[in-house]
């Protein structure tokens, strides 16, 4: 079973200190722009059914991705964290995402690692065109059992690539990551995860979207079992809640390429509050 404890304590401090702030930083359109602002842009849940070549290996996973900008002065500094709570019936390379090489033949139930990533640039340069910012990916050994985490702290430099034309808005993150600090019985992380996106909406509020767990390498595994490419995609909802926007999307992957015991297919469902 799920280690409920310490998942509602992690949710709790991820969910509830956002939400607070938003509460004390609501202003009108006609104030003026603040030296230092803060604003949770997006809360999104997926939820997502791997399966293996196995079929009695077929894992569950609800992931938590939180997207939030400060503004310092005439920079403002973007922020995507992610989490998941999982479980799988046996450890399943690269995914969770850091775990590249698990020694366990049975996986507990809980939370992975966080990954997050911080990308500069300056207030109001995204417009329709080329945008991109450079920084930093993260990390943080925060899972509840070894066979859902690295069990290392990692750190390497990161891109966010956007583009935007019309109906169509694509781009791509992508960070390298490095262990520096952690368990000395771990194996060490050298990892290169891309996450492409595309949205094109075709017809008012639906969207072709392809949003995939990631493109994801790890250097220090042999040739052959070391990389991930996904290809597949679905469509997207988009519904107006008062001030808030609520998108729901369907995707269904196939990992073209992937470990032998790895994921074969993802089904993966989004339920996300844009603000």
């Amino acid at each position: 079973m799920i280690k409920i404890s310490t998942v509602t304590l992690l949710t709790i401090i991820l969910i509830a200190i956002p939400i607070d702030i938003i509460a004390q930083d609501e202003h009108s359109e006609d104030e003026e722009q603040s030296f230092i602002e803060y604003r949770l842009a997006s809360w999104g849940n997926w939820i997502f059914r791997s399966f293996l070549q196995d079929e009695t290996d077929d894992a569950t996973t609800w992931g938590l991705e939180f997207a939030s900008y400060l503004g310092v002065g005439s920079f403002e500094i973007k922020n995507i964290l992610y989490f998941e709570v999982a479980e799988y019936p046996r450890s399943i390379p690269g995914q969770p995402i850091g775990n590249p090489s698990p020694d366990e033949e049975v996986a507990e139930s809980g939370i992975g690692d966080i990954i997050t990533g911080f990308w500069i640039s300056k207030r109001g340069e995204h417009h329709e065109g080329h945008h991109i910012a450079p920084g930093i990916g993260l990390q943080i050994p925060t899972a509840s059992d070894e066979s859902l985490g690295s069990g290392k702290w990692s750190i390497g430099p990161s891109f966010d690539y956007e583009y935007e034309s019309g109906d169509l808005f694509a781009g791509a993150i992508a960070m390298q990551l490095w262990s520096f600090a952690g368990a000395s019985d771990r194996k060490d992380v050298n990892m290169l995860l891309v996450k492409p996106f595309l949205y094109y909406e075709f017809v008012d509020n639906w969207s072709l979207v392809y949003v995939p767990y990631g493109i994801s390498v790890y250097w220090n595994k042999p040739s052959g079992e070391n990389v991930y490419i996904p290809l597949g995609g679905g469509v997207q909802r988009s519904f107006i809640l008062g001030s808030i926007g609520l998108n729901v999307s369907a995707q269904f992957f196939n990992n073209v390429v992937r470990p032998s015991k790895g994921t074969v297919n993802d089904l993966r469902f989004l339920i996300e509050l844009a603000f």
